[in-house]
């Protein structure tokens, strides 16, 4: 039997020889730049601006920001449930019940900015301290089949990295 202390020395020794930190770093550092370009989009922007839909029934900047946040933290919450769960059903965001519980067409621009820069971070944090073997545990999207979790990110990614275009076309329409 070990005592506190070596348990501790073991896990770190199994963290440095599975290298989840190098061999997955790109994919967090992905996931991390959403979220300074998200900072940079909104630099200086008046509510307004951030509030105003681009065309008639087309997501303004908020909505598209508040969409990320609430994907950002189902995504870590099924990341979560497929690093410790055998194959498990991953749930899906009502999209627009999260939209009405939080207003995301409301809030002002640095609260979204430190809502989407919060679920980034914890994320991010959670993805940097994953095991090299975990990023192979997979669990079943109802909308997208059997996924692993690098799959995940990486589509995550992907998504989202359309979504701040989506933002910056926003921000960027006339009278903006």
């Amino acid at each position: 039997m070990t005592n506190e202390p070596d348990r501790i020395i073991v896990q770190n020794r199994i963290d440095f020889v599975t290298g989840a930190v190098d061999r997955y770093l790109e994919d967090v550092d992905a996931l991390a730049r959403l979220g300074v370009r998200a900072g940079q989009l909104l630099e200086g922007r008046r509510a307004a601006a951030v509030h105003a839909e681009p065309g008639e029934g087309e997501w303004s900047a908020s909505r598209t920001l508040g969409h990320m946040i609430a994907y950002l933290s189902a995504l870590r919450d099924q990341v979560t449930r497929m690093a410790w769960m055998t194959d498990p059903v991953l749930p899906v965001v009502d999209d627009e019940a999260e939209a009405e519980r939080n207003a995301w067409t409301s809030q002002e621009p640095e609260q979204l900015l430190a809502s989407l820069t919060a679920e980034v971070e914890a994320i991010e944090d959670l993805l940097k301290h994953l095991p090299d073997s975990s990023w192979g545990r997979a669990g079943l999207h109802p909308g997208m089949g059997r996924r692993s979790i690098v799959q995940h990110v990486r589509g995550a990614v992907g998504h989202l990295g359309g979504h701040l275009d989506q933002v910056e076309a926003a921000l960027a329409a006339p009278g903006r």
